[in-house]
């Protein structure tokens, strides 16, 4: 019911499912593919689900997926094409200082990603005629760790805050 008049956006072909499970998460694929778990859906309210499937779709919609199977590609193939060349450059490259810039790049990047993908939820949820603050609200629901040098994602009272100040 929730996900219904949501078939299509931005002329994406969206397919829907719900995973019955405690675990709250969701997740889109490049082919239009959403999955949410019904741990998420006990979570939220009806708003506060659809701005993180506006996310979701974000991802799907900035090609995220594509984007992050480029950077790892690319990053580890420098690593190699570095540690190849041997010398001292060859030797951190192929050590731990190696893995942990490719760790660090591909971080950064997944971090950008879900910036843009919460702008597009919060777009996602002005465009359909839904409150925007339920943005921040499910942000802040979903809490956690997130954040940090290393983390694929923001914090999650970072990313709420910034929401909140685009509002």
């Amino acid at each position: 019911k929730v996900f219904g008049k949501h078939q299509n956006d931005n002329g994406l072909a969206l397919n829907y499912k719900v995973y019955l499970t405690e675990d709250v998460n969701a997740f889109a694929m490049a082919d239009g593919t959403v999955r949410v778990y019904s741990g998420l859906m006990d979570l939220m309210n009806d708003e506060e689900l659809l701005f993180v499937i506006g996310h979701e779709i974000g991802h799907v919609y900035n090609g995220h997926s594509k984007e992050k199977l480029r950077t790892a590609y690319g990053t580890a193939a420098l690593r190699a094409g570095v540690s190849a060349a041997g010398g001292t450059a060859g030797a951190l490259a192929a050590g731990q200082l190696g893995q942990l810039g490719e760790a660090v790049v591909n971080a950064q990047f997944s971090q950008a990603e879900e910036r843009q993908a919460d702008e597009y939820g919060l777009q996602f949820l002005k465009r359909n005629g839904y409150s925007p603050k339920a943005a921040p609200s499910a942000l802040r629901k979903l809490g956690g760790g997130g954040g940090g040098f290393l983390s694929s994602h923001p914090g999650s009272e970072e990313r709420a805050k910034r929401l909140e100040g685009m509002l």
